[in-house]
């Protein structure tokens, strides 16, 4: 079985062969084990419901062995259900107005963010069966996040590492992708495949906030996690729990599990969490709420691995500032020049000309905006840059309405059939 990448928040994805993917769609968790106490204090932020929360994760207890029996998960304090949190007693939880203010929140981000960049440390531990860890391999990266609405109304996006979409920078070819969109799952055109209940009302980094609870819907498509191995799409349905806060109805905090286990691809656990807070958006003064600091667990097959995520030093960008971006390597990238929203088809076909090879995509370019299809393994156009031919744009619009200032890869061609003529 190939290495997998994992999808979250995002519709489309596959992987280099030798390379794991790790997406979080706007999530990132928070694991420890008792050595590594200090990066969940710095977390907590000395949060008084730390000790009775799901923040009991420096707690990893080792596990015997028994005979005849294989090693058992350790017991991690991060999922959902490992410790219950403290609740004022005698609060009903107004559901339906706190859904309605966060999705309004979420509707903000989407409609004010479209980039940002930031520095990026990230801590990688490989966890033995009794917790055990070694030293931390570490990285350092400069983050930058583009977020778009996709076709099919979730949410998708591209994210460059030092200038590189290399997944082989990661410790252990373990990629952590597509942070920066988990909690869009409130934004109203996803929240409906969810069922949302409400705990109560609680307390996080001493804000009083709701404790709201998610489940993916088995009758509603999943859209924010999922496994591609060997072009075989493994969803993986999520259920977690997010702190809203009262006052804001921003989200403060959202941890999120796996329902069940995925034998077919020996996944066991992966435990997600995410703390939020505030980032100044210069343009009109508002601060915008974004991933700070988080982490992951996850155990598939005999592999055990924490990675710790904290990100600082925020640079946002609104809508119009980032359409201003370069164009990404080895990329096909489309302007709408005209005053309607222009649907196309992108067709490549490889060097050796494969009928049976030609990747197509199918997208809607709004009115006098810039998109960019991103070339590659797990990218828009998921073919080797290398095996790159010729392409074929056919859109729905006058000759001259779309424009292209692609960067091709060798010597490619693309080629613009409009549908009309004048």
């Amino acid at each position: 079985m190939g290495q997998p990448q994992i999808r979250m928040g995002l519709k489309r994805v596959s992987h280099p062969s030798n390379v794991a993917v790790l997406i979080a769609s706007t999530l990132l968790l928070l694991f420890a084990t008792s050595s590594t106490v200090e990066a969940a204090r710095q977390t907590s932020k000395g949060n008084p419901q730390a000790g009775t929360s799901s923040r009991q994760i420096t707690n990893l207890r080792s596990v015997r062995e028994k005979p005849g029996k294989s090693l058992p998960l350790p017991v991690i304090a991060l999922g959902i259900n490992k410790s219950v949190p403290s609740l004022e007693p005698g609060v009903e939880c107004p559901l339906s107005q706190v859904v309605t203010g966060v999705g309004r929140r979420m509707t903000e981000l989407v409609e004010n963010l479209q980039k940002f960049d930031a520095t990026e440390h990230l801590e990688h531990f490989n966890v033995g069966a009794s917790g055990s860890h070694g030293k931390p391999e570490t990285r350092k990266f400069d983050y930058v996040a583009i977020i778009t609405l996709s076709q099919d109304g979730g949410f998708r996006i591209e994210e460059y590492r030092n200038g590189s979409v290399d997944k082989f920078q990661f410790p252990a070819n373990i990629a952590t992708t597509g942070l920066p969109t988990l909690a869009l799952l409130f934004h109203p055109n996803q929240v409906s495949d969810f069922n949302i209940t409400c705990e109560g009302l609680g307390k996080w980094d001493s804000h009083p906030a709701w404790l709201v609870d998610f489940a993916q819907r088995p009758d509603r498509p999943n859209r924010l996690s999922g496994y591609v191995i060997n072009n075989r799409n493994y969803p993986v349905p999520l259920k977690g729990r997010v702190w809203i806060d009262v006052d804001s109805y921003q989200v403060r905090r959202l941890e999120s599990e796996m329902m069940k286990p995925i034998p077919e691809i020996k996944l066991a656990e992966q435990d997600f969490a995410i703390d939020y807070g505030p980032v100044q958006f210069r343009t009109n003064g508002q601060p915008l709420w974004l991933p700070l600091d988080a982490a992951v667990y996850s155990y598939q097959g005999k592999h055990r691995f924490y990675r710790r995520h904290t990100f600082s030093n925020f640079k946002v960008f609104g809508v119009e500032t980032a359409q201003q971006i370069q164009t990404p390597k080895e990329s096909y990238c489309f302007k709408n020049t005209s005053h309607r929203d222009i649907a196309g088809v992108l067709s490549v076909s490889p060097i050796s000309r494969s009928s049976e090879n030609i990747v197509s995509v199918n997208f809607t370019i709004p009115s006098g905006k810039r998109l960019c299809k991103i070339i590659g393994p797990g990218k828009d156009v998921s073919m080797p840059v290398e095996e790159v031919g010729s392409a074929i744009f056919r859109y729905n619009g006058l000759a001259g309405s779309i424009t292209e200032d692609s960067i091709l890869p060798n010597e490619s061609t693309l080629e613009l059939i409009p549908e009309f003529r004048q």
